[in-house]
């Protein structure tokens, strides 16, 4: 079936500039007739726009038509994929395309690899790569992997290890990601908590072909905090035991000093009596808060897409 599947690939950039031209031509050379690229361009601050529009000018646009969407600032890598999920999804509608594919332009995920999936979504709604194999350094690996270890473990639907963005995936699904976001974006996560038909597609992922990652220590952090916070069980089970623990101790605490007083072994007045019905007090509030913080978890408010993000501008390179 290779070579039959007309796609609209979707890719977030941010200061790609170095990879972007390897990035287009190894994808107009997998792209069959009618494919359409959407990049959106997440704030960039070099020369990644302009390098694109220079490699779009010599592409076939019959085989592989490309649209820059560009958003007003950085709002990061998870919006930006929503982003462009958005203006995808439109763009099939309009061309009545009904597989899209999201890929991150640094060349971790081979472009090559985008006919493998195509053809296992043939079948199935969802299809997204699981990494066979890592090109990142050892501490990268490990701690990604105790990360995705915890979300299996905690998350309020499985978040299968080591799938990353790189996925293809009818309209429908597109559909119900779009309207089931929340602030807490965390792509996989919501692509596996929408359900339908998916399936995973082994493949070997790469190291980055030139540069540095460019979301950070600091937005891998940010990345991983909104994940647990927003797809995980964890923080409200951590909240639970602390609370229960602290009502624990301060029950013990009050009914050792009403044993001491009674028996006349020690006086309790002041501010140690003060100080165990604060932490009593203190430790039934907490409760409270998280049975309330339960109730609405479990009945979470989408947000409008268009609240995570804003499109500066929009245009057909080729």
């Amino acid at each position: 079936m290779s070579g039959l599947h007309r796609c609209i690939v979707m890719a977030p950039m941010h200061n790609e500039q170095s990879n972007v031209e390897a990035f287009v031509r190894r994808l107009a050379g997998t792209a069959a007739d009618g494919w359409e690229l959407v990049v959106v361009d997440d704030g960039s601050s070099d020369e990644t726009v302009d390098r694109l529009t220079e490699c779009a000018a010599k592409v076939n646009s019959e085989q592989l038509a490309i649209r820059l969407v560009t958003l007003s600032r950085n709002f990061g890598h998870q919006r930006a994929i929503i982003a462009g999920l958005e203006v995808a999804l439109r763009r099939a509608e309009e061309t009545e395309i009904d597989r899209i594919a999201v890929i991150d332009a640094d060349l971790q995920d081979r472009p090559e690899h985008l006919q493998e999936l195509l053809d296992a979504c043939a079948s199935v709604d969802v299809a997204y790569a699981v990494r066979a194999s890592r090109g990142e350094s050892l501490l990268f690996r490990i701690t990604a992997g105790a990360f995705y270890r915890v979300l299996a473990h905690w998350a309020r639907s499985p978040v299968p290890a080591n799938a990353g963005t790189f996925s293809v995936m009818n309209t429908r699904a597109a559909e119900a990601i779009l309207n089931n976001v929340d602030e807490n974006v965390f792509f996989p996560g919501l692509r596996s908590w929408i359900g339908f038909n998916q399936t995973a597609v082994p493949l070997d992922r790469d190291g980055r072909a030139d540069g540095n990652s460019r979301v950070g220590l600091k937005g891998l952090i940010r990345l991983a905090v909104g994940a647990l916070f927003g797809y995980s069980k964890l923080p409200l089970r951590l909240m639970v035991l602390i609370s229960a623990g602290s009502l624990l101790l301060s029950l013990i605490a009050v009914i050792t000093m009403a044993v001491l007083k009674l028996a006349g072994l020690v006086a309790v007045e002041g501010i140690a009596l003060v100080v165990v019905l604060l932490f009593f007090n203190l430790s039934v509030l907490a409760i409270f808060l998280t049975i309330l913080a339960y109730m609405v978890g479990r009945n979470p408010s989408p947000v409008q897409a268009r609240g995570l993000y804003v499109i500066g501008s929009e245009r057909c390179l080729n």
